[in-house]
């Protein structure tokens, strides 16, 4: 770190944690999160067979923001969609990937079924009702089109806010993203580091882990299938599937989407060459054609999402699938979560008194039971860096789960016009446990 250091300190750069006080009595925002870029995978599983809603799940997939627990660090468009078929990879590209698609977790439900029914059913039914993607050379060519477009160093780019030339930093780099992130003090970021203080060289590592070494990217694949059609096809497959089919089974769609998770790597060594070899330069373009960063597969994760009928709701079809479009990613978002203790994204606490309660939910894909750690703030007396400690677990409570996903409460209202359910009234997902020792603005994570 003494190199990184050394550099920064000469471009009278870096950190200093803002107040971390806590309001007992009000919900904190203030708190660090982990930066996400999406891309969507734009080939057949939305564009085959003339499938008109293929362009509205890309239209929803664009104009939909990330979960607000997220920094955005989405790269330009023309970077957000990703054409397999343009990257050809080897049987050993794919081999290298194998194994890692379901985290060491057998697979189940449909996913377990589809594996068994496989390309010989497929070939007898509407083409994208079972989908016969090879998921490893998905990702495979994920990792290929990451490589040649540079998409690491472009995300460490980002963080530095790479740009114009700047005379007084002598870099067309600057800390203030960073800063603003990672809640550190701007009137003291840049003297600690160029007072080469214990406080300065503590911050600087703290961004790097805490704030860089937190960017994630999760590719989004996407199907819209036949739920009439689908349920023929598990049935045909196999008479022991004839429950599968069941649970899909009557009119309408459903929008299947896989998730692929990467992290950016970052480590001490490429840091130091970024500052040494990159910063001082007089633009980005070498370090964005460094090849020097890269992501590292995490795992993949499937999940489902019903289309409503238009029969049962006023709003028109284009809407529907909008609604399971944002559904579907939301949820396949909270199964990574879920399954990738990295990707585990903070919480704050709403309220402890009279009940513990959180504004998550089904949306984050929590269930009764669901574990959570309650997390305090501590603070370095000398390097004002800020770390987390449990103090607490509590578990979500049975019946008390809120519904906030993408317009619950729309499809409640009209579910309750057709006497088909009623309109929830929770608000925010309570949680048993001993509330003694936590207050409102605590931080909560999942746990297994």
């Amino acid at each position: 770190m003494n190199k990184l250091t050394l550099m920064l300190a000469a471009s009278l750069i870096s950190t200093s944690i803002a107040g971390i006080a806590q309001d007992k009595k009000q919900v904190t925002e203030d708190y660090m999160r982990s930066s996400l870029y999406t891309i969507i995978v734009d080939d057949h599983g939305i564009n085959g067979n003339g499938n008109a809603k293929g362009a509205i799940i890309k239209e929803t997939f664009y104009k939909t923001p990330l979960p607000e627990k997220f920094n955005d660090h989405n790269l330009d468009k023309a970077l957000r969609s990703f054409k397999p078929s343009q990257y050809q990879v080897t049987d050993a590209e794919i081999a290298a990937v194998g194994g890692k698609e379901d985290g060491g977790k057998k697979k189940g439900g449909f996913g377990k079924a589809m594996g068994k029914i496989g390309k010989s059913v497929a070939s007898d039914v509407t083409v994208g009702v079972v989908d016969t993607t090879n998921t490893d050379k998905v990702t495979a060519q994920f990792i290929k089109f990451m490589d040649q477009n540079n998409i690491a160093d472009r995300l460490i780019a980002k963080w530095f806010n790479a740009g114009k030339y700047n005379a007084a930093t002598q870099s067309p780099y600057n800390m203030e993203l960073i800063k603003e992130r990672g809640l550190y003090n701007a009137s003291t970021f840049d003297k600690d580091i160029a007072d080469k203080s214990t406080r300065g060289r503590a911050m600087l590592e703290d961004a790097g882990e805490n704030l860089i070494g937190n960017t994630f990217v999760v590719g989004l694949r996407f199907n819209y299938v036949n739920k009439e059609e689908m349920a023929k096809a598990l049935g045909a497959g196999s008479n022991s599937l004839l429950g599968q089919a069941a649970s899909v089974a009557g009119r309408g769609y459903v929008i299947k989407t896989t998730a692929f998770l990467f992290k950016l790597e970052w480590n001490e060594e490429a840091a130091a060459n970024f500052y040494t070899k990159y910063y001082n330069a007089k633009d980005a373009n070498a370090f964005l054609k460094s090849g020097l960063f890269k992501v590292k597969l995490v795992g993949t994760e499937t999940s489902w999402a019903d289309v409503q009928s238009t029969t049962f709701s006023k709003v028109s079809e284009k809407e529907l699938v909008e609604r399971a479009t944002v559904r579907a990613i939301d949820n396949v978002i909270a199964k990574l979560q879920r399954k990738f203790e990295p990707f585990r994204t903070k919480t704050p606490l709403a309220t402890t008194e009279p009940e513990i309660t959180a504004f998550i939910g089904m949306k984050e894909d929590v269930e009764s039971g669901d574990k959570f750690e309650v997390l305090e703030k501590t603070e370095d007396p000398e390097t004002k860096i800020v770390k987390y400690k449990r103090v607490a677990t509590i578990k979500a409570e049975k019946n008390k789960i809120w519904d906030n996903r993408f317009e619950a409460d729309i499809e409640q209202a009209e579910n309750a016009a057709n006497k088909s359910g009623e309109v929830q009234k929770i608000k925010a997902t309570s949680f048993s446990g001993n509330a003694k020792n936590i207050y409102p603005g605590m931080l909560i994570r999942q746990i297994d």
